[in-house]
């Protein structure tokens, strides 16, 4: 019997041959999707190199359109300088004539304050002289009453005496009438004492006739005391009435000084007045002098500014027209090149879609190649698995008997 020897593929060998096959599909594919990428790379260079055309046709213009804008901003700038060197030297002429005015407010406030402070000084010398007369009135009003206070004090030491006298007039005549009382009262049994009462008496009388000179001395210093007190409050009252004299000569004298000095004042006051309220006159001509200078000069810029401007409009509208058209250029360069670029991404597009539809064609082939090769692989393991059944089988089987068979020998034998 002959056999077949049948190759049996390992799992292996089976998974590496469809990585083979599905590694020369990738390529395939990749090579195609590189070639497609290179063209497509090539279209984006030129639509780039297209637009950075365009772009510096567009920074070009956009350089030129803002030359012209800063020459414009600068000329207007220049113009807005003057307008405000104008404003500047008419804002100055009118604080210089603002400043003249309250100069002249001033003179005047303080000529008005001159003249307050001379009434003031005035009011206040005649206050010193009415202080004056009252206090020269109360000298004399105290002298008044010291004087009469002296007379009250001198009429209470002589009552004083008196009734001391009469006290003592009184004791001795008491004394007397109790003596007499006593001696007649004692006269039997006290003899003895008469004579001692008698004696007392004397003493009495003398201590009495005593402490009368003593009382009299003593009005007497005092009366004179009073006179002499009497005496220094004339003097003092008289110095005092001399001095308020002097001092109330003395102030007539410093008010009609002071009221020669407010004077002489006053009129420095008016005359400085008058020659400040003649140069605030003089500085406001010039102010207006000036103002007039400069309202003309601002109305001469002014035109001159709406000259320039309306040069600089016309400049700039003529740049903006430029720029306009290169714009419109521009933009119709921008949509030729966008039509083109549509047409060359659309044309892009059916071979990349072709492509895609090759791909996948050849991608089924390939998977139904693969397939069938998986099949027939399938196919030869399975014959692979039967042979090898049938050779164990065979194996496993008796062996054939060849003749001449040994029973018929052993049988020819016998």
């Amino acid at each position: 019997m002959s056999e077949v020897k049948q190759v049996k593929l390992t799992p292996n060998e089976i998974r590496t041959a469809k990585n083979a096959a599905a590694a020369e599909k990738t390529l395939a594919l990749a090579n195609k999707l590189m070639l497609t990428a290179n063209q497509a790379a090539a279209e984006a260079q030129q639509i780039l190199q297209a637009k950075q055309l365009i772009a510096a046709q567009k920074e070009d213009a956009a350089a030129k359109a803002q030359a012209a804008y800063a020459t414009a901003v600068e000329q207007k700038a220049q113009t807005e300088q003057e307008k405000s060197a104008a404003t500047a030297a008419g804002e100055q002429a009118r604080a210089d004539a603002e400043a003249a005015r309250v100069a002249k407010l001033l003179a005047a406030q303080q000529a008005a304050a001159a003249k307050q402070l001379a009434m003031e000084q005035a009011r206040q010398r005649a206050q010193e002289a009415a202080a004056a007369k009252l206090a020269q009135a109360e000298a004399r009003k105290k002298a008044a009453e010291e004087a009469a206070a002296l007379k009250k004090a001198q009429a209470e030491a002589k009552k004083q005496a008196a009734e001391e006298a009469a006290a003592l007039k009184k004791a001795e005549a008491e004394a007397k009438k109790l003596a007499a009382q006593q001696a007649a009262a004692e006269a039997a049994a006290m003899k003895l004492a008469e004579a001692e009462a008698r004696k007392l008496a004397a003493q009495q009388a003398a201590a009495a006739k005593k402490a009368e000179a003593e009382v009299r001395k003593k009005a007497a210093e005092e009366a004179a005391a009073l006179k002499k007190a009497e005496a220094e409050a004339r003097a003092k009252a008289a110095a005092e009435a001399a001095a308020l004299k002097k001092a109330e000569a003395e102030a007539r004298r410093l008010a009609a000084q002071q009221a020669a000095a407010a004077k002489k004042a006053e009129a420095e006051a008016m005359k400085q007045a008058a020659k400040e309220a003649a140069e605030i006159k003089q500085a406001e001509a010039e102010a207006r002098k000036i103002a007039a200078q400069q309202a003309a000069a601002e109305k001469k810029a002014e035109a001159e500014a709406r000259k320039q401007a309306a040069l600089e409009a016309a400049a700039i509208k003529k740049a903006e027209d430029e720029a306009k058209k290169v714009a419109a250029q521009e933009a119709a360069a921008a949509r030729k090149l966008a039509a083109e670029q549509a047409r060359l991404a659309a044309q892009e597009l059916a071979a990349a879609k072709k492509a895609e539809a090759d791909a996948r064609k050849a991608a089924a082939a390939q998977a139904k190649q693969i397939a069938q090769e998986e099949a027939a692989a399938r196919k030869a393991a399975a014959e692979l698995k039967k042979a090898e059944a049938a050779a164990r089988k065979a194996a496993l089987a008796p062996p054939e008997p060849v003749w001449p068979f040994p029973d018929e020998e052993s049988k020819e034998a016998a």
